[in-house]
């Protein structure tokens, strides 16, 4: 193949990538392609494909990452500057922020709950808990939960996690909650700086924010090979006994996430006028979720609900305030996952349910949910194992199942994530009232149209 032809060929490539990200291409080619794809090639060809969808999903979030990081310390600042609005304003700001917050979690782990009683995952037949057995042993190396186990128990408790010792050394160990905290921090300090120190800084923050832009632009239209790579492995790893005795754990999720959306929808609705609402060509609700489903990482999701907010006149801190740290913070998909986990495996082993182990299984999900910030795929499945090993229940068994089906469930739960954190920055962002916000964000960011349209996920 000459230089020329080969050339072509990635250019055709890359120019269809873009046209699969619509979502009726993903129901109508990439979800049929994907489970025929995943059925026909060998079982051995599965741990490469998971390796190469999570490895392009953390290629994904990598632009997002410094992005939503950026932004938190430039929104910060501008919320805490004397100089940029009253005290009032920063308290009002705060409590709606730290309120929404709050309830939208204990919201989703209540929901996750009620739907877990209604969907009884790990209810089984004798036969489905036959098939599980079979693959714990046959198929799947039980080591592999238990290094996962021992690797998590010998980590800090979470909350020690949140104390930033170096921003870059945590930024590059991946410690997420230090990198926030310690963000936070630094916007704060630079809020109390003349405004002559702090501009320097806040313009070569900007700067990477649309740099981060333009990347995240580029490495999105990854989205349709991560769908195929992560369905394509987990069919083919997954038996049809596997798959019908997890079933009801699977089913539970993605109603956690379809409901998460109508929830979020119904909160759009109620926390924006009409004249918000008509400045919008598309639901955006509809298109966080599509993105944040497609790509398997909520980061993504983050230029999308800025745009959209900032689009309809809400002011431009808060907007970045909120949406940063929901995104970072919250972790809601993970909250929902990990609650619908515990309530599985306590039926897997027949525990019975009281109201006391309701309120358990509620705050050792949202714990353990927050706890995972900064993790992605199947790495956020061990935080698990504190829950489990807190109702005595053997993890390493329950983490093997969890794992082998987890490149899927990823996509539902960045989905989870994506639009509850919009709802928060919803609730939490007010109206702006400066003429100059818009003019603002153009230098940010540059995902507005002309006509003022957030854009939506119908690629291009």
């Amino acid at each position: 193949m000459s230089f020329s032809t080969s050339n072509s060929f990635f250019h055709r490539l890359f120019s269809i990538l873009p046209v699969l990200r619509k979502p009726r291409n993903f129901f109508f080619y990439i979800l049929p392609f994907s489970i025929v794809f995943g059925r026909i090639i060998p079982p051995s060809y599965a741990s490469a494909l998971n390796e190469a969808g999570l490895a392009m999903v953390q290629l994904i979030a990598f632009p997002a990452i410094p992005l939503v990081l950026s932004a938190v310390m430039i929104s910060i600042c501008n919320i805490f500057s004397a100089n940029n609005r009253s005290r009032l304003s920063r308290v009002r700001f705060s409590g709606r922020f730290l309120i929404s917050l709050s309830l939208t979690i204990l919201l989703a782990a209540l929901l996750a709950i009620l739907l877990s009683i209604y969907q009884s995952p790990g209810v089984l037949s004798p036969e489905g808990k036959l098939s599980i057995g079979r693959f714990m042993l046959d198929i799947t190396d039980i080591r592999i939960g238990s290094a996962l186990v021992d690797s998590e128990a010998a980590s800090d408790f979470w909350i020690a996690k949140i104390v930033p010792s170096n921003i870059l050394a945590d930024a590059s160990q991946g410690q997420t909650l230090r990198v926030i905290s310690g963000s936070v921090l630094a916007g704060i300090a630079m809020s109390k700086l003349k405004p002559s120190l702090t501009d320097p800084l806040i313009s070569v923050l900007r700067s990477v924010n649309s740099t981060s832009v333009q990347v995240l632009n580029i490495v999105l239209n990854l989205a349709p090979l991560v769908l195929i790579c992560l369905i394509s492995g987990a069919v083919s790893t997954i038996n049809a006994e596997i798959v019908v005795a997890l079933l009801n754990f699977t089913i539970c999720v993605f109603l956690t996430a379809i409901a998460s959306l109508g929830i979020s929808r119904l909160v759009f609705r109620r926390f924006t006028s009409t004249s918000e609402r008509d400045s919008l060509s598309s639901n955006p609700i509809d298109s966080v979720f599509l993105l944040s489903l497609s790509t398997g990482s909520s980061m993504t999701a983050y230029p999308l609900m800025y745009e959209t907010l900032i689009g309809i006149g809400r002011d431009e801190s808060e907007v970045e305030a909120s949406a940063s740290l929901s995104l970072l913070i919250a972790r809601l998909g993970n909250v929902t996952y990990n609650v619908i986990a515990i309530m599985f495996a306590l039926n897997l082993y027949e525990v019975g349910i009281t109201p006391v182990r309701f309120f358990e299984i509620l705050v050792l999900g949202a714990v353990t949910g927050i706890s995972a910030a900064g993790l992605t795929g199947v790495a956020t499945v061990p935080t698990i194992g504190v829950a489990l090993a807190y109702f005595q229940l053997p993890v390493p068994p329950v983490l093997v199942l969890l794992l082998a089906i987890d490149p899927i469930l990823t996509l539902p739960r960045a989905a989870t994530t994506g639009v509850l954190a919009m709802a928060i920055s919803v609730i939490s962002s007010g109206r702006s009232t400066s003429t100059e916000s818009s003019s603002k964000s153009g230098s940010s960011f540059s995902l507005l149209s002309q006509d003022g349209e957030a854009p939506s996920l119908e690629g291009g």
